[in-house]
């Protein structure tokens, strides 16, 4: 029979155990995936509505933190070195962006969400995808309005 001080020291050991294997198993779960910070991201979308062209921009994002929100704040910049605010959500290591395209003159506006997943130590998301909403009406669309399909890639600058 185990005396009363032999199961504790065997519940002990035990419960360091499985701390030190949580601990080697698994140590990309302790690192930092979080949003915040600065951010490059390289956009691959249609240049128009229902376009089969494609054009690539780089913006950089300044992402805030959250707070105890669910959502956090951010603004992002083009190469033209126009600014627009946005916001972002992240659910594990999952992230998503909202944001209106800048709209010069009488070209086609858009919203665009992107959805990715922060790789690694928090410092990639490759694979990302793009919806567009182009402010042009479209009745056939569930939407009622034009959509497109494109796709991202980010790397943290800081």
């Amino acid at each position: 029979m185990i005396s009363r001080t032999g199961k504790l020291r065997a519940f002990i050991a035990s419960g360091l155990a499985v701390a030190l294997m949580l601990l080697v198993i698994e140590p990309a779960a302790f690192a930092s995936n979080d949003l915040t910070g600065r951010w490059s991201f390289t956009i691959t979308i249609p240049d128009s509505p229902g376009s089969t062209n494609t054009f690539t921009f780089t913006v950089n994002l300044d992402v805030s933190p959250r707070g105890d929100s669910l959502h956090g704040r951010l603004n992002i910049t083009d190469e033209s070195g126009r600014t627009v605010g946005g916001a972002w959500r992240q659910v594990g290591k999952n992230v998503s962006i909202a944001y209106e395209l800048p709209c010069p003159g009488d070209v086609p506006c858009a919203s665009v969400i992107l959805l990715g997943r922060i790789k690694g130590s928090g410092a990639l998301i490759k694979r990302g995808s793009v919806v567009v909403m182009w402010d042009t009406a479209n009745n056939k669309n569930p939407a009622l309005f034009d959509t497109s399909n494109g796709s991202f890639r980010g790397t943290r600058i800081e």
